[in-house]
């Protein structure tokens, strides 16, 4: 026997950012009513106990908003989060991290891009980047750089490249030794060619 498939339904947003099904209101987040734009959205109504409303604005697209049907009449089923404006605060977060870069124009656009591409998880991606930032304030502009070259917009992508480039760098420094010197006599020092040669070239100058 064949499972049945979730009922799905559309409505319009009303103005307060809420959508009628049957006899109550349900909300959605703050913002989603637009005067310029089709306020139609796709309900769901799982088939679980208790049954579940979820409010898409494409049909297979992101869920914008999840409530328990209320078997009551005439109410407002509203979650808090809902009426904050929360795209404030994103914007707010995303130019503090822009403040880092020195070439902030491109920071913006790569962040932007980011929170295109994860419009549900913005905050959680901006936190991975702070988190970065903080962790590697010396590799942001090499990381920045290589991640819009290889088109890659994600946060762990932008960290991973960071920890990579911090790892190289740690790599270098331990196998980068001073040249040997050796103490012969009371005043007298050797310093070994090799060790030197080796030393000064790393170091971008030539031995005297």
């Amino acid at each position: 026997m064949k499972a049945s498939l979730p009922q799905v339904i559309t409505r319009n947003i009303s103005k307060d950012n809420t959508i009628r099904f049957k006899s109550n209101r349900y909300s959605v987040p703050l913002g989603t009513y637009s005067a310029a734009s089709d306020n139609e959205v796709f309900i769901e109504v799982t088939s679980s106990q208790p049954p579940t409303l979820i409010i898409r604005k494409q049909l297979d697209g992101e869920v914008i908003a999840e409530h328990s049907i209320s078997n009551e009449k005439g109410k407002l089923i509203q979650h808090l989060h809902h009426i904050r404006d929360r795209s404030k605060g994103i914007e707010e977060f995303k130019q503090q991290l822009v403040s880092h870069f020195e070439d902030q124009k491109r920071a913006t656009s790569y962040l932007n891009e980011i929170c295109l591409r994860y419009p549900r998880y913005r905050r959680d991606q901006l936190i991975i980047i702070q988190n970065t930032i903080e962790k590697y304030p010396m590799w942001i502009e090499a990381t920045l750089t290589k991640c819009i070259i290889d088109k890659l917009y994600s946060a762990n992508d932008f960290r991973d490249i960071a920890n990579h480039q911090n790892a190289l760098q740690t790599e270098c420094t331990q196998k980068v030794k001073p040249p040997f010197i050796k103490h012969s006599g009371k005043d007298n020092i050797i310093v070994t060619t090799r060790s030197l040669t080796a030393y000064t070239s790393i170091l971008g100058g030539e031995p005297q």
